[in-house]
């Protein structure tokens, strides 16, 4: 009886443990099972975020070209405009410095060779002997000087006759006035070509009494033709002072 109750517990033991070993097996199972479908699912998820990512990435490179594509667009004609204004500016400049160099030219060369256009105006143009006044190179009308003092007054004269003034060949003379002890007639050692400019300065000496003076000269051919400046060559050059009391 103690044999078959001892016999009878070993196979309950046993098949408790056959059951406790099943258990256990079917709970690794479930565990391996679940493990597996986790990765599925992980694998499952990293493959939609991937491709949710490279749909996101197909998706934005077309957005990007339109961007770029104006804004290349946009810049090209701001460039052309600020070229356009810069070429303007330079074209202004390049103007603006021609017509200031323009003036100094024309000067320069009136002082060498260019006919004053004077002579086409006056009823004697054409003359061989004509003179243009220009400017008062020094004592200038009314000046105020001390009585006797020394003074070398000059003229600024164009020769604008149609002959040369060969030097030696005139002479400047008085011709009205008061003399002021000028040399008279005072020969002319430079030749003036026709066109041409040139000074013209002889020495004189103020009076010795207070008073305004003035002294009148002209231009002299060795031909004996007087000559001077305005309309018809006959109007004399001066000096015009006022002695200090």
């Amino acid at each position: 009886m103690r044999k078959m109750l001892f016999f009878s517990l070993i196979a309950l033991a046993l098949l408790l443990s056959a059951c406790v070993r099943s258990a256990a097996d079917s709970d690794q199972q479930i565990a391996d099972l679940a493990t597996e479908m986790s990765a599925s699912t992980a694998d499952a998820q990293v493959q939609m975020t991937l491709e949710a990512l490279l749909n996101a990435a197909t998706l934005e490179v077309p957005s990007e070209t339109p961007e770029a594509t104006p804004t290349e667009e946009a810049v090209e004609p701001t460039a052309t405009v600020e070229q356009a204004q810069l070429t303007a500016l330079a074209l202004a400049l390049t103007e603006a410095a021609s017509s200031e160099a323009t003036p100094e030219a024309t000067e320069d060369a009136q002082a060498t060779t260019a006919p004053s256009a004077s002579p086409t105006t006056n009823p004697t143009a054409g003359s061989c002997y004509g003179a243009r006044y220009v400017y008062d190179e020094s004592y200038p009308d009314g000046t105020r000087v001390n009585a006797g003092q020394a003074m070398q007054k000059t003229w600024r004269l164009q020769n604008v006759g149609t002959c040369n003034w060969v030097a030696g060949e005139y002479e400047l003379v008085f011709i009205g006035g008061t003399r002021m002890n000028g040399q008279n007639p005072l020969t002319i050692t430079f030749g003036v070509l026709s066109g041409n400019y040139a000074n013209f300065s002889i020495n004189l000496v103020a009076p010795a009494e207070p008073g305004t003076y003035r002294g009148e000269w002209m231009l002299r051919s060795k031909g004996g033709d007087t000559f001077g400046v305005g309309p018809d060559f006959n109007l004399p050059i001066w000096i015009e002072i006022i002695v200090r009391g």
